[in-house]
């Protein structure tokens, strides 16, 4: 027990000044995916960057894997989007909570064990098919409008692309953001902007219970989709922590960080916010930053509330276009290069895998489905397989 609280004291000692910086800039990267993402979720975007920081704050302090990132993601939000357009924010909150408590539930059933089950193939369809939920979801903010529309779009992925090879310190999205946002205000750009999509209101959170009708089939739908938003999560989560480990040569505790995160989450949807798992991409730039605590994460949350005060009244302004070139840009990155391995090396029974898993959840739009029905394919095969390798030679 001892041993363990030296451990995470030890995880807060480092170069003070260098973490204070890195959560500084991880805030800054993160603003436009707090934004994005609460958009797709179908929630304002005050209180995509609230969530932000709450997850921020929460999982500094509850989290198991220093350095590693957590925040409302692709995943969360894409399933987040299916439930609010059937039954109303009031239920996402709920499912939230819900998945929460799951996530709480797997941390004490060893979901490190089930997680490392599931096979590669079926991990690499899952993400491909996260990949092309959010890239799709984001053509209708750039197609069937008007030529400002189409010219800032072209503008978008021009600097997006560009942009790293001047700078890697300063986020390109954001970059992009605050040039373009301006550039639309300074030429009178006929643009849609966020404001025009949702409600911009800054008012601090009322901690409570979500009001939902937990009757009859909706408790099956509730328990449902908070089960579905921690499978998801805690598959991301899995992922990055992967990734995280391997950047730091040092090992964690999925069962820990499943704990943490889930009570984060639980804290979150009691404030009505949008529950989150770790991110890939702002892990490993809080990383590059040279982040060595925990204090890099909660400076990053602090920020991103201090941003909520502050900025909360020019995010109505940021050109959905612009947004959502960013959305595509993450989505891109989210596609695995190894699918393409597949295919070079022929590797066809997993390729075929990849396909399976890919399909079933773009088209059910369903994460946990996909990632299920994929697992137990890919085993039938493996143990048909053997059936018929011990038949030959049992033959022969």
């Amino acid at each position: 027990m001892g041993h363990t609280i030296q451990n995470y004291l030890t995880s807060w000692k480092g170069h003070t000044f260098q973490n204070i910086t890195a959560g500084l800039l991880v805030a800054l990267a993160m603003m436009p995916g707090a934004i994005a993402f609460a958009f797709i979720a179908g929630v304002s975007p005050t209180v995509g960057i609230f969530s932000t920081a709450l997850m921020l704050i929460g999982i500094s302090f509850l989290g198991s894997r220093t350095l590693m990132v957590s925040a409302p993601s692709s995943g969360v939000s894409i399933v987040a989007v299916i439930i609010t357009s059937m039954y109303g924010q009031q239920m996402l909150i709920a499912a939230m909570l819900v998945m929460g408590v799951f996530q709480i539930i797997f941390a004490f059933c060893r979901v490190d064990k089930a997680i490392h089950q599931i096979p590669v193939p079926v991990v690499v369809g899952f993400m491909n098919a996260l990949a092309y939920l959010l890239f799709t979801s984001q053509l209708k903010h750039i197609f069937g409008h008007n030529l400002w529309t189409y010219l800032f779009a072209i503008l978008s992925l021009i600097m997006i692309f560009l942009i790293p090879y001047i700078t890697e310190r300063i986020p390109a999205a954001l970059i992009l953001i605050v040039v373009l946002s301006i550039a639309a205000k300074i030429f009178h750009a006929d643009l849609i902007e966020v404001q025009d999509l949702a409600r911009i209101h800054l008012e601090i959170p009322m901690m409570g219970l979500p009001h939902v009708d937990l009757t009859g089939w909706m408790a099956v739908e509730l328990i449902f989709f908070g089960l579905m938003l921690a499978i998801v999560a805690t598959i991301q989560t899995s992922l990055t922590a992967r990734m995280v480990d391997q950047l730091t040569a040092t090992s964690s505790s999925l069962n820990r960080e499943s704990f943490g995160q889930g009570l984060t989450n639980c804290i979150i949807s009691l404030f009505g916010g949008l529950a989150g798992s770790a991110l890939v991409g702002q892990s490993k730039y809080n990383i590059k930053l040279g982040a060595t605590s925990r204090l890099s994460t909660l400076v990053a949350g602090i920020v991103m509330l201090l941003f909520l005060f502050v900025l909360s009244p020019l995010v109505g302004s940021i050109p959905m276009v612009v947004l959502a070139i960013v959305l595509t840009r993450i989505a891109m990155n989210a596609f695995d290069r190894q699918t393409l391995r597949y295919i070079v090396e022929r590797r066809w029974s997993e390729f075929m895998m990849m396909l399976i898993t890919f399909l079933l959840i773009v088209i059910a739009h369903n994460l946990a489905l996909g990632v299920f029905v994929g697992t137990a394919v890919y085993y039938s095969y493996q143990r048909i397989q053997k059936y018929r390798k011990g038949r030959d030679q049992h033959g022969s």
